[in-house]
């Protein structure tokens, strides 16, 4: 018997699965953006906007179930706040860390607001 070795693509990572199925939506009545990942709130961005200057966006806190981390779903979703952000024309401050890490590791996203 004579066997046809078969070359079948590799399935899908559950990383590109994520990524796929993962949808941000901003929640202004919260001031937050969600990560939601087939119907379930999976993790928040949660911002603030400067009292002394309203063109000036905090972000105070970035959240992401422990069971989700790892799969590059918290940069999807700073980068979806970032793009949101930008196209408002305002200047960002992060003071959660991960989101300081993330705008340092992608400068010019958005104007950054200095340090208060």
């Amino acid at each position: 018997m004579h066997r046809k070795s078969r070359r079948h693509q590799p399935p899908q990572s559950a990383d590109s699965i994520l990524q796929h199925i993962a949808e941000v939506v901003h929640n202004p009545v919260r001031d937050r953006f969600e990560l939601w990942v087939a119907g379930d709130l999976v993790g928040v961005l949660g911002y603030t906007r400067d009292e002394a200057d309203p063109q000036t966006v905090v972000i105070v806190h970035t959240v992401l179930f422990d069971e989700y981390s790892g799969h590059g779903l918290a940069t999807r979703l700073a980068g979806a706040a970032a793009a949101y952000l930008a196209d408002e024309g305002v200047r960002v401050r992060p003071v959660c860390s991960f989101a300081r890490h993330f705008f340092a590791r992608n400068p010019g996203l958005v104007p950054l607001a200095p340090a208060a």
